[in-house]
């Protein structure tokens, strides 16, 4: 058992799917045969009476939960019985439902849920970045500043803040690190102090984004983010990197932000907004997936460069889904979108609205 790093509760009912439980035991067993010490349960009540018995935990804590089909599978009462006392549990909801739902998911990312998703992949791939942050290091010296975690190297410190607390509101607290005051803690921390090498390219006085309204021919689906700090759904794209063309940037944001590989189809909107200081040009694109079979949005929090209208700042994203139009106008009256334009564009795709051809775009000087 030496080699053990984390307990791993987890709480799956006879009533749900065991394709995916099968899927995930086997996982476990040939990718992970040692690294967990496994907690099965298959009622809330039994997980929590576990989670209170613990007084002093000896490991750290992950939690994979179903959403429940009943008052007692329910994973509401566990995450809100972990969440009360504790922020180092790495909580994951495996469930279609809210990866569907925009409200369900709305709901439970606001509980202190880490990660949403509805496949198995993505758990695999978070347990990699996972893995780390519990392995003892000769370097470990700073704590986490959100949840006071102790005792972390700079480079498990780097891992751990946008896995862990993505969606937190922006955090402004004197730098446990270079003693500066910050504005966002998590922000300055990516930018300033995480090993990886991040170059800033310097933009000069006109600023270019490009946007992408995405649209999935089976179901009348479009495809939004979800951003980080409960800020809301917005649209994936972000800002044109020097020497990046625009439909280029466009499809690269999208897979950054949402994880989907796309098919620019058309252009909806030309903007250019002149400023006294800087300018601002924007693209809307108009695309579809580039396979409808294979177009999962991601689920795995992380840091994501976010536009502000003049202004860049690096931000973390908590993940992405697929809303119809309806959702989302119940998206805007329950305050669940950052702007909205997300609703703008989905209603004029839905009512047909003029789609004007690529080639409007002209890559080539006359």
């Amino acid at each position: 058992m030496s080699s053990v790093l984390f307990d791993l509760i987890l709480v799956w009912s006879s009533q749900e799917s065991d394709a995916d439980y099968l899927e995930l035991q086997n996982l476990l067993k040939t990718e992970f045969p040692n690294e967990f010490l496994i907690h099965s349960f298959t009622t809330t009540k039994q997980a929590i009476e576990h989670v209170q018995s613990i007084k002093k935990p000896s490991r750290l804590s992950i939690v994979i939960t179903k959403l429940g089909t009943n008052e007692e599978t329910s994973s509401k009462p566990l995450i809100e019985a972990i969440r009360s006392h504790d922020k180092h549990t790495f909580i994951i909801l495996h469930s279609c439902t809210a990866c569907r739902d925009p409200n369900i998911r709305w709901s439970f990312a606001s509980l202190g849920v880490n990660m949403i998703t509805e496949t198995i992949k993505p758990i695999r791939d978070v347990f990699q970045q996972l893995i780390p942050l519990a392995q003892p290091s000769s370097k470990s010296k700073y704590a986490c500043l959100y949840c006071k975690w102790p005792s972390f190297s700079l480079e498990q410190l780097c891992i751990h803040v946008p896995l862990y607390h993505t969606n937190e509101q922006e955090f402004s607290v004197k730098c446990n690190l270079c003693q500066r005051p910050t504005h966002n803690y998590a922000v300055h921390l990516h930018d300033e102090h995480s090993p990886e090498q991040h170059p800033r390219s310097i933009a000069g006085p006109l600023y270019a984004f490009s946007l992408v309204v995405c649209r999935r021919k089976r179901d009348n689906c479009f495809l939004v983010v979800q951003e980080s700090g409960s800020m809301g759904f917005w649209l994936p794209g972000g800002r044109v990197e020097l020497g990046e063309q625009l439909d280029k940037a466009a499809e690269r944001e999208t897979l950054e932000e949402a994880g989907v590989k796309i098919r620019l189809t058309g252009v909806l909107k030309i903007e250019f907004i002149p400023r006294s200081d800087s300018n601002r040009l924007r693209i809307i694109f108009f695309a579809e997936p580039a396979d409808e079979n294979d177009c999962e949005p991601k689920t795995i929090p992380d840091y994501e460069r976010l536009a502000h209208i003049f202004s860049l700042k690096l931000n973390a994203c908590y993940g992405a889904m697929w809303l119809t139009y309806e959702q989302t106008v119940q998206c805007s009256t329950q305050g669940q979108l950052r702007g909205n334009e997300p609703l703008k564009w989905f209603k004029y795709i839905a009512q047909d609205g003029i789609i004007h051809p690529l080639s409007i775009l002209s890559k080539n000087e006359l």
